[in-house]
């Protein structure tokens, strides 16, 4: 029997999205490629919020190495402007050119056009449970990771302050299978 693993189809889902919202974008939005489509329409969503690279590092679970590429390549394509801010000389706001604005009615259309297609079908009850069923496995992940992050530095997690054996296991079984 097939076993589907959720991560797996997660995974392929979101893969195969992306590449359908990348073929299927309008020409005159092809200058923000992959990731920069969400970028855009994120900073254009929080338009009335003060976004930072650490703001985009978190909201697309990306390293700071990654934000920093990705953001200095859409400074270069001239999509988006990195702006002190009054408060405090280490951060910059990142805020949407012209360039960038002439193109987001035309993602936001690409993208509305996308989502109605994959609930097409599904209930609204059922958009719910997913969106419920999607938040707690990120909840999950966020868990397993600060847990994770403070066994590496070697402070208890709660987990393991209860069930010390049980929560160091995984990360166990992984370095003996690594020998």
């Amino acid at each position: 029997m097939d076993q589907h693993v959720l991560s797996i189809e997660v995974r392929s889902l979101t893969r195969a999205v992306d590449r359908y919202l990348g073929e299927s974008m309008p020409e005159s939005a092809r200058v923000a490629t992959g990731g920069n489509a969400h970028i855009i329409a994120f900073l254009d969503r929080n338009r009335d919020k003060e976004i930072y690279q650490h703001t985009i590092e978190q909201k697309f679970c990306i390293t700071r190495s990654t934000a920093s590429r990705v953001l200095t390549l859409m400074e270069k394509k001239g999509l988006i402007v990195r702006e002190p801010v009054p408060h405090d000389a280490r951060l910059k706001r990142i805020v949407l050119t012209d360039k960038a604005e002439a193109i987001v009615s035309d993602l936001k259309a690409n993208a509305d056009r996308v989502e109605r297609m994959l609930v097409n079908g599904l209930t609204p009850l059922e958009q719910e449970t997913m969106r419920t069923c999607i938040e707690r496995m990120r909840e999950n992940i966020r868990e397993a990771q600060r847990n994770y992050d403070q066994h590496m530095a070697g402070q208890p997690s709660p987990s393991e302050a209860t069930n010390e054996e049980e929560a160091l296991r995984p990360y166990r079984q992984t370095k003996e299978e690594s020998k």
